[in-house]
């Protein structure tokens, strides 16, 4: 009984090294390429998220000066903020 584990797990091993032997290198490009792909795809959304979450805070920032009896100082409020931001957004 021990040795069918053993005799499981080499075959296993062996296939494993089977499949990845079989593959050329044009296979081994795509695969690379994709990994690639996913990571860059994973990162991209995670730093839209933050961007979006950050431009979410300060509208909300905005929002919450907001004062209905003196929509002026709203205005002045609005314009110091977008002084302050970085000129490329």
């Amino acid at each position: 009984m021990r040795m069918d584990k053993y005799t499981t797990y080499a075959y296993g091993s062996a296939g494993l090294t089977a499949f990845f032997a079989s593959l050329s290198l044009y296979e081994w490009g795509f695969i690379i390429g994709m990994a690639f792909s996913m990571i860059l795809g994973v990162i991209t959304f995670i730093m839209t998220r933050r961007e979006q979450r950050r431009r979410t805070a300060i509208l909300q920032s905005v929002a919450d000066r907001f004062n209905p009896d003196n929509p002026s100082a709203t205005v002045v409020t609005l314009m110091a903020m977008a002084a302050k931001a970085p000129k490329d957004i």
